[in-house]
């Protein structure tokens, strides 16, 4: 067992990270917006990160950050994203809405937020509206993974089309299992799942059931990247932390930087994209 350090409740919010630069150009605009739930009306914001050098429309990414806020992870992927023609729309739905895993509201809370920004990137003629993704971490992967739900889609899009791929990293698949197996199934856009078989929220076993299950129940083939021994957020650059969320199995939350995980997990999440955003 690993050791658990004597942290405080804020210790997730706290861990800070230095981000990597982009090795391409990229012009970056600052958007505003507000969740489309009018019981939970976030005021939100979000960083648009453009291709310099590709022609527009250029197809996009939603990309939500995990509990602790933005961080090293998407500076991570959305460098290549960039460098790849793609444009990434960070989004902020921290800031001003928690402080910390206590206070954290549920994922399904920050859905219709993040189909707001679905909403505001189709806005743009920069853009192309048919070709947006979603890209997620720990919290953000949840979120990701319930935007994919064709409840959701339908509950907060009405007939207007969903996400046009999902790529969730770690997404705490235990409290999603449950939701999936009583919906009327996914949007059929395509997922990728990136896991750990140590994470500390039980998505080593819960990962491999849902796939299971949305292939048994809905013919669905999720994709998923398993890393032996990798745990929660495996991808983000900074010391080993233990620390409390009641999310976590026992409340002990435990994460841990894995090079070779990350090596390998940002080509696949960049091909990915690449295939599924590419103009039909």
């Amino acid at each position: 067992m690993r050791p658990m350090k004597c942290i405080g409740l804020l210790a997730a919010a706290l861990v800070s990270v230095i981000a990597m630069p982009t090795k391409a150009s990229a012009s970056a605009t600052t958007i505003s917006f507000a969740s489309l739930d009018k019981d939970h009306p976030y005021k939100l914001s979000g960083t648009l990160y453009l291709p310099e050098n590709s022609s527009a429309p250029v197809p996009a990414v939603v990309m939500i950050h995990g509990t602790a806020g933005i961080d090293s992870r998407g500076a991570l992927y959305r460098a290549p994203l960039v460098n790849a023609g793609i444009a990434v729309f960070e989004v902020d739905f921290r800031t001003g809405n928690y402080i910390s895993t206590i206070d954290r509201p549920s994922p399904d809370t920050f859905v219709p937020a993040a189909f707001a920004a679905l909403k505001e990137l189709r806005k743009l003629p920069s853009i192309d509206p048919n070709r947006i993704g979603i890209v997620g971490f720990s919290m953000g992967g949840a979120i990701t993974m319930r935007t994919a739900m064709e409840d959701n889609r339908k509950m907060w899009l009405g007939s207007e089309n969903g996400f046009a791929a999902h790529v969730a990293f770690y997404p705490v698949c235990k409290y999603l299992n449950a939701k999936i197996e009583q919906s009327s199934g996914m949007t059929g856009a395509p997922i990728i799942i990136f896991y750990g078989t140590d994470d500390a929220y039980g998505d080593g076993k819960a990962v491999p059931e849902l796939k299971t299950l949305l292939q048994k129940e809905f013919h669905f083939n999720l994709i998923t990247v398993e890393y032996a021994g990798a745990t929660h957020a495996f991808n983000l650059n900074a010391p080993p932390l233990s620390y409390f969320d009641p999310a976590a199995i026992g409340g002990r939350g435990y994460m841990a930087y894995d090079a070779k995980a990350t090596e390998d997990s940002v080509p696949k999440a960049v091909a990915f994209l690449q295939t599924n955003l590419a103009a039909k």
